[in-house]
């Protein structure tokens, strides 16, 4: 039930990528997963093969791919049955090492890329604050001038990777009454004075990744910390969006046929009154509509990664997507229970595992809500 033949020009590299989830990942993911925490040997292990610099230029030790590579990788790596270790791997390498390299001065670069594209240096990315959620404008995190430095105040929530991370891209408010032109991102060391993890948070879901809360108690960076330029932070953070929508989206389509695949052979050996389940014409129904869902979810992310990769306007097409199939995944992870019965709602079983992680994609990187109004403005024109 793969989609790879969209990929066909990366076929090797999605084999590599399968063969080392199934060998080294998989057996370890339950007991990570009770746990509540994966090591950071992973980010090593995944760094020396090369896989945490896609998008990054060979001249910090990447392999300078596009993002048509990065969706195969999202794809092939999305097949781990914990989201929370894959959003963390992949926030870390295809978002904010990304973002770095895009916009970030020479010193921040060659401090932390080298290092990041290996998996000695973790990232995470702190937007979201209390109160705030996806509304980015409300942010009340505020960096203000001190000499030659910048010296920041507030706090974050809901941040991948936030207790482990090395360096963190911080989005904050520079001038509160220049608008959209008010946002500045900077790019905070964790040993910085003034920097702390204040909760880790507990969840529904995302068990092996850490989620924190931070706070910022006058923290001080330089200008070459700086994120673009003074004032740039809206604008980026817009351009981030898209592609972490994406990623956002590429996962859970690959959750979610990793529910019909298990569903299909679930259904095709077990037996109910004498005859396999699958026979029984209302699971036939849910495993019918359940590729439905995923054909469409395919067609219509794959076409929004055509427009991105073609450096087109894809800002709609995206939230059509998360908004389509992050809302779908869920709806056939929660089939895949069903079909699995009594089975499906053990943790002995992975139906319910992938229901709980993949709860949070309609929710993550902007709600379902806020695609549709994306969608409504872009209609009213």
């Amino acid at each position: 039930m793969k989609a790879f033949p969209y990929y066909a020009e990366h076929e090797n590299f999605i084999d590599a990528v399968t063969k080392l989830v199934q060998q080294e990942l998989v057996p370890h993911v339950s007991a990570w997963e009770k746990a509540e925490h994966f090591p950071n040997e992973v980010f090593k292990t995944l760094g020396a093969q090369g896989y945490l610099g896609l998008l990054i230029s060979e001249e910090y030790g990447g392999s300078g791919g596009d993002y048509k590579l990065a969706g195969a990788w999202c794809e092939a790596f999305g097949e781990v049955p914990s989201v929370g270790l894959t959003v963390a791997v992949n926030m870390h390498s295809l978002v904010i090492s990304h973002a770095l390299e895009r916009f970030g001065t020479a010193e921040a670069k060659a401090k932390w890329l080298p290092k990041a594209v290996l998996g000695e240096a973790i990232g995470a990315y702190a937007f979201t604050e209390p109160g705030a959620g996806s509304d980015l404008a409300r942010i009340r995190t505020v960096a203000t001038r001190r000499g030659s430095n910048w010296v920041i105040n507030g706090s974050k929530t809901f941040i991948t990777n936030g207790a482990r991370a090395d360096f963190i891209l911080v989005l904050t408010k520079t001038d509160p009454a220049a608008g959209y032109g008010g946002f500045t991102t900077f790019v905070v060391d964790t040993k910085s004075k003034g920097f702390k993890v204040s909760k880790k948070l507990h969840k529904l879901g995302w068990h092996a990744s850490d989620t924190a809360e931070l706070t910022f108690e006058d923290v001080e960076v330089g200008e070459s910390c700086v994120l673009g330029k003074i004032g740039e932070g809206w604008g980026q953070a817009a351009s981030n969006l898209n592609w972490e929508r994406l990623m956002l989206t590429l996962t859970s389509l690959a959750g979610a046929r990793m529910c019909l695949d298990s569903s299909l052979l679930y259904a095709s050996q077990r037996e109910a009154f004498g005859k396999k389940i699958e026979a029984f014409p209302t699971l036939a129904r849910y495993l019918s509509e359940m590729r439905r869902k995923i054909l469409l979810g395919e067609s219509l992310a794959h076409h929004a990664l055509d427009v991105l990769c073609a450096g087109g306007d894809c800002r709609v097409l995206v939230a059509m997507a998360k908004r389509m199939m992050c809302d779908d995944a869920v709806w056939i992870a929660d089939k895949a229970i069903q079909i699995h019965g009594g089975y499906g709602y053990t943790t002995e079983f992975l139906p319910e595992r992938w229901w709980r992680d993949l709860r949070l994609m309609p929710i993550g990187g902007g709600t379902s809500e806020i695609m549709s109004n994306i969608v409504m403005k872009e209609l009213s024109r």
